[in-house]
Formats: C-alpha cells, structure tokens, sequence
C-alpha cells in the first residue's frame, strides 16, 4: 500500500495545484493558502479567477498559469481570441499558459500559433496539455519536433481516465521519456488529479531515467490532497 503521506514528502518540491473552475471567493481565498502553504511551484487556474487570485499570490514565488482548453475550430477568429483571452490573463497577472487540446488539433494549431507565439508569450511561459492515453510510443518523435517549432516551454501530460493495466501507464511514461526529443528542451509536466499511485510511478522513472530533470519537473494535483 502506498503512503500517500511518504510520497508527498518526496516530491513536495515538485507540487503544484489545481484551481476548480467553480471556485470564487472564499475558496480561491482558500486554495492561495494551500499553494502559499505548501510553497506550491505553480498553480493553474480558470483565466476569469486570475484578477481575483493575483493580490493573494503576487509576493510569493507560486506562479500563476491560466489553463485554456481548445475544442472548437482552429482558424483566424479562433485564434484571435485565443490571444486577446491570453494577453488579458497575462494583464490579470498570470506567469503563463497551458493550452489543452486533442493530440488530434496540435498540428493545425502550431501551424496557427507559430507565426505570433514569440509576441504573445513575450516573457511568459507556454505549455501545451495533452492526454497521454492518445499519443502511441510512435508519435513521441513528431511531437517533440512540434513543440520545438512552436517554441513550447513545457508539455502537461493529462490522465483522466485510468483503466489500471489495460491503459499500460508506466509504458506510456517509459516512451514519453525514452523517445528522441527531436531537438526540443522543454519540461515535461503531469496532471493527474488525486492518482498518487502515478504521481509515484512517474517520479520514480524520471529519477531512474532523467535524474537529472527531476528538480525541473511539476505534478499539477487537486486541491483536497495538496
């Protein structure tokens, strides 16, 4: 049996946090005391919180990143207000960004975003969200020379929907980190909400695999655990 306490004291310097999007007032109040408590790297929010969360966060070192998720079509009015959300969640006082979407969207999107992700993220950090259970031990390759091209900072890997072996979690990790990055230097990231038992498998192939990025790496859990 796991010791959810244990494992938290290993990776405490890793933790990073989950804001709801349904949180106002009081419990955003409630969770900028839990990331400044736990001395949180990074805490991902909905970009409408970030005005409200910014006065509690704006001296101390827990960053802010607006999580945005993209599920419609991918053209110029789309991205036009992709960028006039993301400047504003900057103006808000967010660090940064993570884009969600289906691997299937990445390409059409960096052919998109390629051409203004310099202006856009001018200073600011730039991640994309994927959900690890849609991309093969093939694929990894092409992926990373796509975050090369588009300059992405950090890829989250999601894992929302655990089949137990059926899923083949630690061989998905093993390939995401075994594969030829292509190129790109970015941080590979993990959100897998209240899953301590992956939180741990995945700390401990990083440490056996690429000890040397561990420090690096941010486990994006849900507020009730942190």
């Amino acid at each position: 049996m796991i010791e959810e306490k244990e494992i938290f004291n290993e990776v405490h310097g890793n933790i990073s946090i989950v804001c709801p999007d349904d949180y106002v007032g009081a419990d955003l109040a409630a969770v900028a005391g839990q990331a400044i408590s736990n001395k949180a790297r990074s805490i991902c929010v909905n970009p409408s919180k970030i005005a409200d969360m910014w006065p509690w966060l704006e001296k101390v070192k827990t960053k802010i990143i607006a999580r945005f998720i993209v599920d419609g079509a991918i053209n110029d009015n789309f991205m036009s207000k992709l960028s006039t959300e993301i400047n504003t969640a900057f103006r808000d006082g967010a660090d940064g960004a993570i884009i969600f979407m289906d691997v299937s969207r990445l390409r059409k999107f960096a052919a998109e975003v390629s051409s203004i992700r310099d202006d856009l993220f001018f200073n600011k950090s730039f991640g994309i969200g994927l959900d690890i259970t849609k991309i093969s031990a093939f694929d990894w390759e092409n992926l990373f020379g796509i975050l090369k091209l588009i300059h992405a900072d950090s890829l989250c890997l999601v894992f929302d929907n655990d089949t137990g072996n059926k899923s083949d979690f630690v061989g998905r990790v093993f390939a995401a980190l075994n594969a030829n990055r292509n190129g790109w230097n970015g941080i590979l990231n993990f959100m897998f909400g209240q899953n301590i038992m992956r939180i741990d498998q995945t700390y401990r192939l990083i440490q056996q695999m690429m000890p040397d990025v561990i420090s690096k790496t941010e486990f994006f859990i849900d507020t009730d655990i942190a």
